[in-house]
């Protein structure tokens, strides 16, 4: 008989069920066909569904392929996790992290196993940040935001992923925001782009640095819960805007995101920054499991 194809749902960056990002991982994908893969993705309903299957190269444990509902993306990081978190719970993570082959080149995992759930860290590449894109207008009418809810403590920016990082003044402006999803669509894919983050430094927990709101309609994602992928850029972002105390070679803050749509979510982020080199940046995440079953594909 066939062994089963087991799939797995965890909520991700979060330590209790059905907050945090919901994202699920299928483990046994070199039995799937191709033309399933992006069907298995949107039939999940999750933000991320992560396919994990044998390497090809030397260098990597596993191969990793991420899915929205809608496309395959090159990365996102709270699918990695949930891969990870699938992982470790199927006793296949023996040491402390988890080498991917991914199309966006390697991903490392690092895995630090304590009381409770893992606490997993993601090091994407170092990203570099452009100046904001020339449309800016529109998009700030697309997503209901008025010129003056936005903040001079620093500059928009684009990420390497294409996400547009706006700051704005306080977390009242950020909860107000009602965006035109398709108008908001049109435009990043008119611009081949992807997300736009709006963020404040004000909060919902004092200890948090951060609060965003992270929209790519386009993506099949009208408003993310939580984004992993988006932080690392934002962390550089804010280094680069001095909102980050790194006097001593280091900072390390909470994040939040998903609050108003009922899914609160919590980011660890490590940035480690020297001036003869690009900071690193690390994004911490736990999961927790709500389903698990066998896929009939």
């Amino acid at each position: 008989m066939t062994p089963p194809i087991r799939v797995t749902q965890a909520d991700v960056f979060t330590t209790r069920p059905f907050a945090g990002n919901p994202a699920a991982a299928v483990l046994e994908a070199d039995r799937l066909d191709e033309a399933v893969l992006p069907r298995i993705a949107d039939e999940m309903r999750v933000a991320g569904t992560a396919f994990v299957s044998a390497p090809r190269g030397a260098d990597a444990d596993w191969r990793l392929r991420m899915f929205t509902p809608t496309r395959e993306v090159a990365y996102s990081g709270h699918t990695a996790l949930c891969a990870t978190h699938a992982l470790v719970e199927a006793g296949r993570v023996p040491g402390a992290h988890v080498a991917y082959e991914t199309p966006a080149g390697p991903l490392r995992v690092d895995v630090e196993r304590g009381e409770g759930a893992a606490l997993m860290w993601l090091e994407p590449p170092a990203p570099a940040l452009t100046a904001g894109e020339e449309r800016l207008d529109e998009i700030l009418s697309a997503l209901g935001l008025p010129a003056a809810g936005l903040a001079a403590w620093a500059r928009p920016a684009v990420t390497p992923d294409q996400d547009l990082l706006l700051p704005l003044r306080d977390l009242a402006t950020l909860r107000a925001l009602q965006p035109d999803m398709r108008r908001l669509a049109a435009l990043r894919s008119a611009a081949r782009a992807r997300g736009v983050c709006c963020v404040s430094r004000e909060t919902v927990e004092p200890a948090s640095s951060t609060h965003c709101r992270f929209f790519a309609p386009h993506y099949g994602l009208p408003e993310d819960i939580v984004t992993g992928s988006v932080h690392s850029p934002m962390a550089v972002w804010l280094l680069e805007a001095g909102a980050l105390d790194t006097r001593r070679g280091r900072a390390v803050f909470t994040a939040e995101q998903g609050d108003g749509i009922g899914r609160p979510g919590r980011l660890r982020i490590e940035v480690i920054a020297a001036a003869d080199r690009t900071p690193r940046v690390r994004v911490g995440g736990h999961a927790v499991t709500v389903r698990s079953g066998n896929l009939r594909a």
